[in-house]
């Protein structure tokens, strides 16, 4: 006789069959997954067979989720697109897709929410993820794209993370549009979907120290990456802190990399609406926001100094050496 454990999963993976279209989701990069490895995507859309998976997590990401609806509809909030009724959204031509957790269609504003729960030990510090933000930007730019709203109506996000072991722990995280996020990430669909041999595709489990390979991924056996990770360790010097410092700096990296494109996407953003004002500064609280043009910076041509046959040589001056530290994947 089975335990009532093993009947719960059995009843739970029937439960959970039939809801999502692989098929759907193996023809496009899903927004969900955007900011995994690209190696398990690649794997996960190609057949290859993995280790089996705890979808516990999962699970209760879901039943977090039925919680947080079923109060914002009870507190009188206009979230339409959720549960049996959410929208699974696709861009054909740069094959991407996305599955928003529902819409707060407001009159002059729609708010696009991503609910996620999270362990109660989670460093809090360290939120929002990135993966989740590009998520979230992923989904409000494909409702723009594809579903018709009033004339001035705006889109925007927040980011809610539910602590799992007390549901009034809640942190919300504004999130706004990215307008671009769909022209990069079709760049990695395309790797993603056309590459024939995973050979071809970067290891980026890697890039916390193999730490999304140990804990988020089933084909560790296919890729090779746990093996490897463990032999760069050891070739490291154990005397020291270097390789975790490494690791450290590289994720940093990665981190400020999203950053960047956040920010471009919100300079843009606030330019566009400070020429929409008819305005070049404005005070946002306790911010002020200001457009200014800058001269142009001055610079020495060269080429057409030496082609008019003048000779700059004897007046360069050459600086102290200095270290400098190169840090990128192999």
């Amino acid at each position: 006789m089975k335990t009532l454990q093993e009947l719960l999963i059995i009843g739970s993976d029937i439960n959970d069959a039939g809801r999502f279209d692989q098929k759907q989701r193996d023809a496009y990069l899903n927004a969900s997954e955007a900011m995994s490895c690209i190696r398990k995507q690649w794997y996960q859309k190609n057949g290859a067979k993995g280790e089996a998976q705890d979808w516990g997590y999962a699970r209760r990401g879901t039943h977090g989720e039925k919680f947080i609806v079923a109060s914002l509809t009870a507190a009188n909030v206009p979230l339409e697109h959720v549960g049996s009724d959410q929208l699974s959204l696709q861009d054909a031509k740069r094959k991407i897709s996305a599955t928003p957790d529902g819409i707060i269609k407001y009159d002059d504003v729609w708010i696009v929410p991503e609910f996620k729960t999270i362990d109660p030990r989670t460093n809090k510090t360290n939120l929002p993820k990135p993966a989740h933000v590009a998520q979230l930007e992923i989904a409000m730019e494909l409702i723009d794209q594809q579903i018709d709203r009033p004339k001035g109506v705006k889109i925007t996000g927040v980011l809610l993370y539910m602590d799992a072991s007390n549901y009034h722990d809640i942190t919300e995280f504004p999130v706004p549009r990215n307008k671009a996020i769909l022209d990069q990430m079709a760049k990695r669909a395309s790797k993603i979907l056309r590459t024939k041999d995973v050979a071809n595709l970067d290891r980026e489990g890697k890039r916390d120290g193999g730490k999304e390979c140990k804990t988020m991924c089933s084909f560790k056996a296919a890729c090779g990456v746990h093996d490897e990770v463990a032999a760069d360790r050891s070739r490291a010097n154990r005397g020291s802190n270097m390789d975790a410092a490494a690791i450290s700096y590289m994720g940093l990296k990665d981190q400020e990399d999203q950053i960047k494109v956040q920010k471009a996407a919100l300079q843009e953003e606030i330019k566009n609406g400070l020429k929409q004002r008819s305005t070049n500064k404005v005070m946002v609280g306790n911010i002020e926001v200001s457009l200014s043009i800058s001269k142009g910076r001055a610079s020495l041509d060269k080429k057409a100094v030496a082609a008019a046959g003048i000779n700059l040589s004897p007046f360069e001056t050459i600086g102290q050496p200095s270290e400098r530290l190169t840090v990128k994947r192999a």
